[in-house]
């Protein structure tokens, strides 16, 4: 089937819940940038302070042996604040590349993916590469537990994310069958005896609900009686006209439907994602004039 009437592209929407793990990444990525900036500051302080503890410690008797044995004591359990103060300091750099991610994923772009996951799953265990012992690994626990999830959960919307960045399917257009003239009108007219029709499609969209596609668009349907001069005058309708989906230039729907209203709402579901929408696909109504 190719769709000579009325055809519509239909918008990939991000679905809601990509929407909400992104919000959520946003929220997360903002807490740990001022977070981490937060905490290099007081690690350094701290590292501070503990050099002048040592220093101190220093000009008593065996107090150099002491200031070493805390150093060492602290470095065992992974409390060296001064490793601890360039952990949060790459970890809150490594926020910026995780950022970019997210947008593009936002954006329903796959590259964003890409991005995201491998940062996202070294940023957590970034205290044990950095060998901060039982602390580190804790702390690396925590954070892997979280990252693995929303990875998982992104990768989950790869189906819903698009290689090139463009979330328009395809191009709009319009191929007649080569019996007729190739056309490519906003709307679709027709005639039918002796009554004209003009139909359209707008509002089209397609909504990701599970496995299946939920598809809307809003049908607009009007149907003029001509006399025998030529003249026109609205009527009522009352008439069957198809509704025609392709996908990847073969047809996956064709239905006829009873339109009794100029403007009509219609949904239906479908288990695979439709690249174009035709009402009257066929032209089984002639051209108005």
């Amino acid at each position: 089937m190719e769709p000579t009437n009325s055809t519509t592209s239909v918008p990939a929407k991000r679905p809601k819940f990509l929407t909400v793990l992104c919000i959520l990444s946003f929220v997360g990525i903002g807490i740990s940038i001022v977070s981490g900036i937060i905490s290099y500051f007081s690690y350094s302080a701290l590292a501070s302070a503990g050099n002048a503890l040592s220093n101190s410690l220093g000009g008593l008797e065996n107090g150099e042996k002491a200031g070493q044995a805390l150093n060492s004591m602290m470095g065992a359990i992974g409390l060296d604040p001064n490793k601890w103060a360039l952990v949060v300091l790459i970890q809150t750099a490594l926020n910026l590349p995780i950022l970019a991610g997210v947008l593009l994923m936002w954006k329903q772009k796959k590259l964003g993916y890409y991005i995201y996951a491998p940062i996202e799953l070294i940023q957590p265990v970034l205290p044990l590469i950095m060998g901060l012992g039982l602390a580190g690994g804790l702390t690396a626990i925590g954070g892997l537990v979280f990252a693995v999830t929303f990875v998982v959960l992104y990768g989950l919307n790869l189906k819903h994310m698009h290689s090139n960045g463009n979330n328009k399917p395809m191009e709009k257009t319009t191929a007649a069958p080569a019996t007729q003239k190739q056309t490519t009108p906003a709307s679709s007219t027709a005639a039918k005896g002796n009554s004209i029709y003009e139909v359209r499609l707008s509002n089209v969209s397609c909504i990701p609900v599970g496995t299946t596609y939920k598809v809307g668009m809003t049908v607009t349907a009007k149907k003029f009686a001509v006399d025998s001069t030529g003249k026109e005058k609205e009527e009522m309708i009352n008439d069957d006209i198809q509704i025609g989906m392709v996908k990847n230039g073969k047809e996956i729907y064709l239905k006829s439907y009873k339109f009794t209203k100029t403007a009509t709402p219609l949904s239906l579901t479908l288990d695979q994602k439709p690249d174009k929408i035709g009402i009257d696909p066929y032209n089984k109504l002639s051209e108005r004039v």
